[in-house]
């Protein structure tokens, strides 16, 4: 009995192992031909995109500078306290680099930054007390590294912003600004004739944009006027140019912004490649032929044309220099700031630069005023080294 006992037992302890293997065996063959149920987290997860390489700037021709930016005060025949003062400063561009040196700052004085809306920098300056008859200088010293920028290599592969359209910082630069009217019926009426001619893609048709600009208002100095003013008359500076371009643009529904560098300013547009990635492109619609490419060392102040500033009210075109202080006159002088702008190597270029174009300003009609010339020159080989 006990013998068919334990033969029973054995045969239920066979017939386990050989369910158990079994078991085993189907486990891994299942394994081995089938794949992983996806799961909701690995369902959401999505191929990282990057910027498309063919439709992204390029800069090269790199130029260090030594640059000094700043502010002098004049107390002139006044006891003056609580002297604030800002500056427009340069910051960091894709094309820019901006190193702080050093600074000259009395005792009395110190300075901060502050970073504006969409793309400025101001510095803060504050000085206790200024004697009268007393001048006091605050300047920052600065390395800037500056760069030409190349065109896109397939500028067709870019399409007008959708993605990215809703953003801030790209939706900022599609309405009004301070002497740029973009709802006005002259520009939303020519930005649709420029519209009718059904340019082949997004490229094509902010130059024919810039096109027109270039080919319907002349170049002639003068003081700041609005778009409206100079489509009316078909005449302007760069600064009027610019706005006529970047009025357009807007009105097409295309971003574009100013930049502002050294007695000039160009404008920006905004495309985005196929991956959905914005990108700014320069032009040069007052001076020579550069679309979608920058040739210019003078250093970048300030891209924008709609500040707000604390110290004042409304939005500004352009962030200028302002200054207060208390005083007590011990004569009819009143205090008085000097703006600091030294722009080192580039001034005799600059002055070379401004004698070759003041002749020729009254006569440039219809192609602009080469104002980048001495400037902007591609450098040679010799002299990248």
């Amino acid at each position: 009995m006990s013998f068919r006992l334990m033969n029973v037992s054995f045969y239920f302890a066979s017939c386990s192992y050989v369910l158990i293997c079994l078991c085993s065996a189907l486990t891994y063959a299942d394994d081995s031909i089938t794949t992983e149920k996806p799961t909701k987290d690995s369902r959401s997860k999505k191929a990282v995109l990057e910027p498309v390489a063919e439709a992204s700037t390029e800069v090269w021709a790199h130029r260090k500078m030594n640059m000094r930016f700043g502010m002098e005060f004049h107390s002139e025949e006044n006891y003056c306290t609580k002297l604030k003062a800002t500056v427009p400063f340069p910051r960091d561009w894709p094309e820019q680099m901006v190193t702080v040196l050093g600074n000259q700052l009395p005792n009395q004085a110190t300075y901060e930054f502050r970073e504006l809306n969409s793309g400025a920098i101001q510095a803060l300056i504050n000085v206790d007390a200024l004697a009268p008859n007393q001048q006091l200088d605050v300047i920052i010293s600065v390395e800037i590294e500056k760069a030409f920028i190349k065109a896109p290599k397939d500028p067709s592969i870019l399409v007008y912003p959708k993605k990215t359209l809703k953003e801030k910082d790209v939706a900022w630069y599609l309405g009004d600004s301070p002497f740029i009217e973009t709802k006005s019926r002259q520009v939303r009426d020519i930005a649709g004739e420029i519209r009718d001619t059904n340019p082949s893609n997004a490229w094509a048709h902010v130059e024919a944009i810039y096109d027109w600009v270039r080919n319907n208002i002349e170049y002639r100095n003068g003081p700041i006027r609005s778009t409206k003013e100079a489509l009316k008359d078909r005449y302007g500076d760069c600064e009027e140019m610019t706005g006529v371009f970047v009025a357009l643009c807007r009105a097409s529904n295309i971003p574009a912004r100013c930049v502002w560098i050294p007695e000039h300013c160009y404008p920006e547009f905004y495309l985005e490649d196929a991956n959905g990635f914005g990108h700014w492109f320069p032009a040069q619609v007052a001076g020579d032929r550069q679309f979608g490419q920058m040739n210019e060392y003078r250093p970048i102040l300030q891209k924008g044309d709609r500040f707000k500033i604390p110290e004042q009210s409304g939005m500004q075109r352009y962030i200028a220099e302002t200054f207060t202080c208390k005083q007590r006159p011990t004569g009819p002088t009143a205090p008085r700031i000097v703006s600091v702008r030294d722009l080192g190597e580039l001034i005799p270029e600059l002055e070379k630069l401004k004698a070759s174009t003041e002749p020729k300003a009254a006569s440039a009609v219809n192609s602009g005023t080469p104002t980048t010339e001495a400037i902007s020159k591609e450098p040679t080989e010799d002299s990248l080294k």
